[in-house]
């Protein structure tokens, strides 16, 4: 019998794996699936946890802020390494899955690169569950328990044991240095020469803000020479000194090519003049002056003889009405700077009380006995002579003086002070003191004084004012300055440049040797104030001069402002060699992250101090850029102390250098190896006169 033919017309050999979707895999060069796949149908949730841990490797990343977010990490990630996410809501926990092996290095090389931004503990990936761990994907930081959530505020116990860095024992507060006022109400006692030069009681509340200078601090320009005039820079003032004749007649030509001549009374500059016969006068007072003699020469082409009784006058002294036009001769502060009248007849007058000043200051007598408080008298300052007025001598060595015809306070000596007859006492003083409206007062780093140096006295700026915001207990107006070229407001500048921002976590932060250095005094019988002796028994002290231990307390009313309102990080964990600034006892100080244990406690060096504490991370903020204060405080090594000090040994040491107390040392040097930056005392001597 015939078996029936079959039919092979439609037989296809991959029609099967064609049409089965199972088999249709589309994956990228890294292995990742291009299409998504079908939907599952729902499982238990710890199965699709389980199914998800047992196929993907993972990064478990702690919400240790509220930085944390999906987002946040799928921007940092990037959303082309990961697989899927999840946060766990009970442990406070986002599981970042990863496709495969290499894109999970790839993430692990951003923290590391970041490592301020987030923190992980790698997942359990297969090569986890095989048991092998890589060394760089381990960390010291604990999976957090089920149940419990994790906060990056908690306070753990303090990890002492694995430390290389020896903590400073006890928690002595750091010591605060307030300098001395310079005036008091005792100086304007009734009929004192201070209440009779100073009656609205000005310099009461005189600061002197530029110590730092006198230790050469700043590499500044010492002067600049622009037309007619030569600009020193010292204590926060531009001092205009033309030279008596060569300049005087120099100015003289070049005013009178702008239509500006010399009043016929007072012989001050001017730009006015009778439109008949062209005789310049300053102002109606002059004009009255003359009125009669004008009336019979004028249009007559007869010169104008004037009498005896017609002298030189002066523009009124004070502060100009608002509106006006100033220039700025001295900054006293951050927030307080002198300004005189820009009007061409007190701009020549201020000039020509200078001059006269210095014409007859050179045949002055040096004083040969302490002036009083009050008293006028010249001061001579790199050969150039000016007014000023005393106000501190408590110490002959250094007499505080207010150079009057430019407000800025200086410190000098008695061989530098000369008689002040009473015609040069008597003639007028143009600049005064205003403040700053919306301008806080603050330390006076380098920032900022870069910018008073610039604000030379070439420029001009509109002063406006309202007499309702007069402080009568400073004796200062306050006002809104706005230089007239560009219009920029110098408030909002100052303001702008003196207030710190924190930096954002991801900017590498600044190590010790962005900052300058202020090495201490050498010599024999120097006075140094105990900043910190809490490593006696490791045979070293932190020290600092008297001077600048004012300047380390003033500079914390800037820390305290930033730590307090301007950082918002929550934590901040600096790495190793990295300044910061860090909370000691209730006050924010700076400090530099010596080392990193992984309890949340990093060590912390308080630079201005010098003493090494535990900080929590909650307790630490980013270093702005803004704070370039010096360091100030120095190492001291004592030499001569025995390998292993007794306790009896150890307690008379602390004795001697008790904190905030002045000791002087019989003999300090520095070594050859010592730079400018990380200045290093090799030897201490004796260490207390007589010992």
């Amino acid at each position: 019998m015939e078996s029936a033919q079959e039919d092979w017309s439609n037989f296809d050999p991959i029609a099967k794996d064609y049409y089965d979707e199972e088999q249709n895999k589309y994956t990228n060069e890294s292995g990742q699936n291009l299409i998504d796949e079908a939907p599952v149908p729902a499982k238990d949730e710890k199965e699709q946890r389980a199914a998800r841990q047992t196929k993907y490797p993972y990064l478990v990343v702690p919400k240790s802020s509220p930085f944390v977010t999906e987002k946040m990490l799928i921007n940092f990630f990037g959303r082309a390494l990961i697989q899927d996410l999840e946060f766990r809501r009970t442990s406070r926990v986002y599981f970042v899955y990863f496709p495969n092996i290499g894109s999970l290095e790839a993430a692990r090389l951003k923290v590391e690169r970041y490592p301020n931004l987030i923190r992980c503990v790698t997942g359990r990936s297969q090569r986890e569950r095989e048991g092998f761990v890589p060394e760089s994907l381990s960390s010291n930081e604990p999976m957090p328990k089920p149940g419990r959530a994790f906060l990056a505020t908690e306070r753990t116990p303090i990890d002492l044991e694995t430390r290389e860095v020896p903590i400073s024992a006890g928690s002595q507060e750091h010591p605060e240095f307030h300098r001395p006022p310079l005036v008091t109400k005792a100086d304007y006692r009734k009929g004192s020469l201070l209440a009779i030069n100073d009656t609205i009681q000005r310099y009461l509340n005189v600061k002197y803000e530029f110590a730092l200078e006198r230790h050469d601090v700043y590499n500044l320009k010492d002067e600049t020479r622009i037309p007619q005039a030569i600009l020193h820079f010292r204590s926060g003032r531009t001092i205009p000194i033309p030279k008596i004749a060569e300049a005087t007649e120099t100015k003289a030509e070049i005013l009178l090519e702008d239509g500006i001549s010399k009043c016929v009374v007072c012989q001050n500059w001017t730009d006015n003049f009778c439109k008949v016969c062209k005789m310049p006068f300053c102002n109606a007072s002059c004009f009255a002056d003359v009125a009669d003699q004008h009336r019979e020469t004028c249009g007559k082409g007869v010169l104008l003889k004037l009498d005896e009784n017609v002298g030189r006058k002066y523009p009124k002294p004070g502060l100009p009405p608002s509106g006006s036009k100033v220039r700025i001769t001295a900054f006293e502060q951050t927030n307080v700077v002198y300004v005189r009248s820009a009007d061409i007849q007190v701009d020549i007058a201020y000039y020509s009380v200078l001059t006269e000043v210095m014409m007859l200051g050179k045949s002055a007598l040096k004083l040969q006995t302490k002036p009083v408080v009050g008293q006028i008298v010249l001061y001579e300052f790199e050969s150039k002579i000016s007014r000023a007025m005393v106000l501190n001598i408590d110490d002959a060595k250094d007499i505080y003086v207010v150079c009057i015809d430019f407000g800025s306070v200086e410190v000098t000596q008695l061989e530098y002070l000369y008689d002040c007859s009473a015609y040069l006492a008597s003639l007028p003083c143009y600049p005064v003191a205003v403040q700053l409206r919306g301008v806080p007062r603050r330390f006076v780093g380098p920032n900022i004084r870069e910018i008073m140096y610039e604000l030379d006295q070439s420029l001009v700026f509109d002063i406006k004012y309202s007499k309702r915001e007069y402080d009568y207990g400073k004796g200062l107006q306050i006002v809104v300055m706005t230089e007239t070229e560009i219009n920029s407001s110098l408030n909002r500048l100052f303001k702008t440049i003196m207030t710190p921002v924190e930096p954002s976590l991801s900017e590498l932060g600044y190590k010790e040797d962005c900052l300058p250095h202020v090495p201490l005094p050498t010599g024999k019988n120097i006075d140094l104030v105990v900043m910190d002796n809490t490593f006696l028994k490791y045979g070293f002290i932190y020290c600092t001069a008297r001077d600048l231990a004012y300047e380390v307390t003033k500079m914390q009313r800037d820390i305290q402002e930033y730590g307090e309102k301007i950082a918002k990080s929550p934590t901040y964990a600096p790495p190793k060699n990295e300044l910061c600034i860090a909370k000691y006892e209730g006050k924010w100080c700076r400090g530099l992250s010596l080392e990193l244990v992984g309890d949340g406690y990093p060590s912390i060096l308080f630079i201005d101090y010098g003493n090494i504490v535990p900080t929590h991370v909650s307790d630490i903020r980013a270093y702005p850029p803004q704070f370039i204060f010096p360091i100030m405080t120095a190492e001291l090594d004592l030499i001569g102390l025995p390998d292993q000090l007794t306790d009896d040994q150890l307690k008379r040491l602390e004795n001697h250098f008790l904190v905030g107390t002045t000791v002087t040392c019989n003999d300090i040097f520095f070594s050859e190896e010592d730079n400018n930056f990380s200045a290093r005392i090799d030897k201490l001597e004796e260490l207390l006169k007589g010992n």
